[in-house]
């Protein structure tokens, strides 16, 4: 049975009985009532005890099957692959298992023949800590002097031959004709030549940021810039206020959570404990068989702060099911075990809107902090080895939360747990944010477009001081865990500081913004996008008719048909050439996926001859059109008609977009790429039109190295690209 059909069921007497109750007025009174009703607690028991039964265990069959795959692939040098198996099996083993320390062992074979000897020597060390076979050690000490040998640090190679000389005098196991076949390699390996290379090592993206950037931190205000102050006002309740003017791209915040959750929990492609990527050789959990980390550290700290009591669930498949539930789990056992009390009491004092919420709503996360507190009696040890008292009630700074519990027995433990966990669940709904990480996807025509894509969800508490607007003045790059904010304009003294959470004027209507923000954020927004008339229907534009009067936006609003520039209400609203123009542009699109450009590039002239007399010029189907022309224009050669093309459409990206978005990263990529192509291909370079392509080139390319800078930052891959494209148009112009 799913989580949500156990809500269902155990929700739907609560809520009738609770019609003809007083509403709980705090945490406590709630979960005190809900502990009291027996068929909670026997539900709840009896699907984590159905979940534990289920539970997936790591498999020395699975693990097997794995390694003899990785042994396939490796001999037929197909080493990147047999990498993928070995880390399979090394996830699938059991902890202390022979198969677990082979594994890796196995993998640093792979690592060796591509050339990664820092990689190699990494997995070298990790499956001697995993109890690799003594007898067998001499073998990973051979691989680990050849290793050293390749970059040219002679002394760490004496290392291990001294090891090894050891192992052949010492050693019981190794008898007289293994004692010459060591002894033969070691001289083949000694006699070949090391070849020392230059091997880029892996830096994190954190040491990159902090390589870059100049951040004065605010002593008052963690993780925040000494250029911002939070304040408090019974109006607008706590907010951040500049203390001095800001400029444009200066860096506000940079914050690493509380805590964070992956959003997908089997993913392997990414660290469980800093969100990095794990390359292709992570670390695995030796508990559960979905857990894996960049490293041994990561492994480590993730054991003792948390991992430890969250990773039975993750045998039970608990986290998959429970959302939100997952990360407030998270929060409490690092809440548990930090020794940071600022960072802890930031937590503690996010808001909860406890009172604004349906009781409906408030049971339901109260059940999931009872299922998560059963979890954690009866299938962890974290009430055997944590003193609640020291662990969490000295810590806070404000006790009133504490007030309500004596935590004298066990049930007084449980609630007083559960009442913490159900805070942190409705703190998380109106704060956690989301982290996302830029990846380039393809599109239906194979070109690449770079997408913000959600993989985790974090709680920041200092940027969460941060109010709402559907037109913020930061931006939010996220380096691994780690949290960047930035402004997007200049910004005066005394002046807001405003953050979307996620309704932004640019994306949303604002009915459906105002919708999002009642439900979960139980305010009325009146920031500019939604009380200024020019604004109000910034979204309606850009699917709107031409006004015949004025060239504007004509739009239907609420069964009005009017200019929204010139307010001209006497005008016919047709639909029939919008359609033929839609019908025509469809079959262009079939004709592209049949590969023949020509006829379809006749039609959407002609689809665009007709958008361009009733539509308004920034409509979304014009822009569609001109792309889809421009991406032919591309397979078919033409490059300077290509290039008209995504000029024409540059303009409505920055309008409907702005002129700092990720959207006009997007675009000038696209632009630039066609016209560095061009540039390149093209013999005559005396031409005006060569001369007029060259120069505009570099100045799309400035802009994009400004816009990229502010929402990618200088540390990342796509800004350094951009620097390649630059440094290419300079090769350009010194062959031309």
């Amino acid at each position: 049975m799913e989580w949500q059909k156990v809500l269902e069921i155990l929700t739907y007497k609560l809520n009738e009985i609770f019609i003809s109750k007083k509403k709980p007025d705090r945490e406590s009174e709630l979960l005190s009532y809900l502990w009291n009703d027996q068929n909670i607690k026997k539900l709840v028991r009896l699907w984590l005890e159905d979940r534990y039964e289920k539970r997936k265990c790591k498999s020395i069959a699975k693990a097997q099957t794995f390694k003899t795959m990785g042994n396939k692939e490796f001999q037929a040098k197909n080493y990147i692959k047999s990498i993928e198996f070995y880390t399979k099996c090394a996830l699938h083993a059991p902890a202390n298992s022979y198969e677990l320390s082979l594994a890796i062992a196995n993998r640093s074979a792979s690592l060796f023949y591509l050339s990664r000897y820092d990689d190699c020597i990494k997995d070298i060390e990790l499956a001697i800590r995993l109890n690799y076979p003594k007898q067998l050690y001499y073998k990973l000490y051979l691989r680990a002097v050849q290793c050293y040998l390749k970059l040219g640090k002679q002394d760490l190679a004496d290392e291990m031959l001294c090891k090894i000389q050891e192992i052949i005098c010492n050693s019981d196991y190794i008898t007289p004709s293994m004692k010459d076949d060591i002894e033969r390699k070691v001289r083949e390996i000694t006699i070949t030549q090391s070849c020392v290379q230059n091997v880029i090592q892996n830096t994190s993206n954190l040491l990159k940021l902090k390589s870059e950037i100049t951040f004065e931190e605010n002593v008052n205000f963690p993780y925040a810039s000494v250029a911002i102050d939070r304040k408090y006002t019974k109006e607008l309740g706590r907010h951040v206020v500049a203390k001095k003017f800001i400029e444009k791209g200066d860096i506000l915040f940079l914050e690493k959570p509380v805590s964070f959750v992956l959003v997908n929990t089997d993913a392997y492609n990414l660290c469980q404990n800093c969100s990095c990527s794990n390359t292709d050789i992570p670390v695995p959990c030796t508990i559960c068989s979905n857990t894996l980390y960049c490293n041994e550290n990561c492994l480590n700290k993730a054991w003792s702060s948390y991992h430890c009591w969250e990773c039975p669930g993750s045998q039970m498949e608990l986290w998959k099911e429970i959302g939100i539930g997952h990360l407030a789990l998270k929060v409490l056992l690092t809440c548990t075990t930090t020794t940071d009390r600022i960072k802890f009491n930031e937590m503690q004092n996010l808001v909860t809107n406890f009172d604004k919420l349906s009781i409906g709503a408030l049971t339901e996360f109260g059940i999931a902090a009872i299922m998560l507190t059963i979890y954690l009696f009866q299938y962890t040890n974290y009430f055997e080895t944590n003193d609640l008292k020291d662990c969490l009630m000295t810590k806070f700074d404000d006790q009133s939360f504490n007030l309500d519990f004596n935590i004298l027995t066990d049930n007084n433990k449980q609630l007083y747990i559960s009442s913490l966990l159900l805070r942190y669940i409705l703190q998380l709904i109106g704060n956690a944010h989301a982290i996302t990480k830029p990846n380039v996807v393809l599109c239906k025509d194979n070109s690449p477009v770079v997408e913000q894509c959600i993989v985790a969800t974090g709680i920041y508490c200092s940027a969460s001081m941060m109010n709402h607007s559907c037109d913020p003045n930061i931006i939010i790059i996220f380096v691994d865990q780690h949290m960047v904010v930035r402004a997007s304009r200049d910004i005066f003294k005394d002046e807001e500081i405003f953050n979307c959470y996620g309704a932004h004027y640019r994306q949303m209507t604002m009915e459906n913004r105002q919708k999002m923000l009642r439900s979960q954020y139980h305010f009325i927004c009146k920031c500019k996008p939604c009380t200024s008339p020019i604004l109000q229907y910034f979204m309606e534009r850009f699917s709107a008719m031409k006004c015949q009067k004025c060239n504007g936006a004509l739009c239907n609003i609420k069964n009005s048909i009017h200019c929204l520039d010139c307010g001209d209400k006497s005008q016919i609203y047709s639909l029939v050439e919008v359609e033929q123009g839609k019908q025509i542009f469809e079959a262009a699109q079939v004709l592209v996926d049949e590969g023949k450009t020509t006829e379809a590039l006749d039609m959407l002239k002609k689809c665009l001859h007709i958008q361009n007399t009733v539509l308004y010029k920034y409509n979304e189907d014009i822009t569609d059109t001109l792309n889809l022309m421009g991406k032919i224009y591309i397979a078919m050669g033409c490059w300077l008609d290509s290039i008209i093309c995504l000029e024409n459409t540059l303009l409505s990206v920055k309008r409907r977009f702005g002129s700092s978005s990720i959207e006009l990263v997007d675009q000038l990529n696209d632009l630039t790429d066609v016209c560095l192509i061009y540039l390149e291909k093209e013999l005559d370079t005396t031409t005006d039109t060569y001369k007029c392509t060259f120069q505009k080139t570099l100045e799309y390319l400035n802009e994009l190295e400004e816009v990229a800078s502010l929402n990618y930052g200088s540390w990342s891959t796509i800004y350094k690209d951009i620097k390649i494209k630059q440094e290419k148009i300079n090769l350009i112009s010194r062959i031309s």
